[in-house]
């Protein structure tokens, strides 16, 4: 029969496992999450440059249509009636993880509504080929790293079981 101390060796050895197993899948989703988002942000610019071609309507009407998370934050925001730039604004600081992503952002929605249409369809092309480059890069971060985290958090937890044991 086991004794209690050796009990509960393996049991927190078990959670030690556990606890680099859940960081690993965690790092793995913000991955996965940042190559998600930044592909409904490039769905959004398309569905803005069809807007601005062929509706030629209100920056705030073509927020609460389109059915990106970026919209939905941004159309249930109470700033949105009198500001829906700046509503769209914030809800890309609340959803993206990066820094780097949030500065791109900032300038995407600052840029929405400042011109003619024509101006418009230029500054949605940038941001396109922008954000477009931004989702490789995430794409390619995802392939390279989403597994090493995978393994390297069971990895982490059995050197730490190694260790304390």
């Amino acid at each position: 029969m086991p004794r209690l101390p050796d009990m509960m060796k393996l049991l927190g050895s078990v959670f030690l496992l556990l606890g680099g197993l859940l960081w690993g899948f965690s790092k793995a989703r913000e991955l996965w999450q940042r190559e998600r988002l930044l592909g409904q942000w490039q769905r959004l610019i398309e569905s803005l440059k069809t807007g601005v071609s062929f509706a030629a309507r209100p920056l705030g009407d073509l927020i609460q249509e389109d059915g990106s998370p970026f919209c939905r934050e941004a159309a249930a925001s109470p700033l949105f009636s009198q500001n829906p730039q700046q509503a769209l604004l914030q809800a890309g600081k609340r959803l993206l993880p990066r820094q780097g992503d949030k500065a791109l952002y900032q300038g995407f929605a600052q840029g929405l509504g400042a011109s003619d249409a024509a101006g418009q369809l230029r500054h949605l092309e940038l941001y396109a080929s922008l954000v477009g480059q931004a989702l490789l890069e995430a794409r390619e971060e995802r392939a390279k790293r989403s597994r090493l985290y995978i393994c390297l958090g069971p990895f982490g937890g059995l050197t730490l079981c190694l260790l304390l044991l």
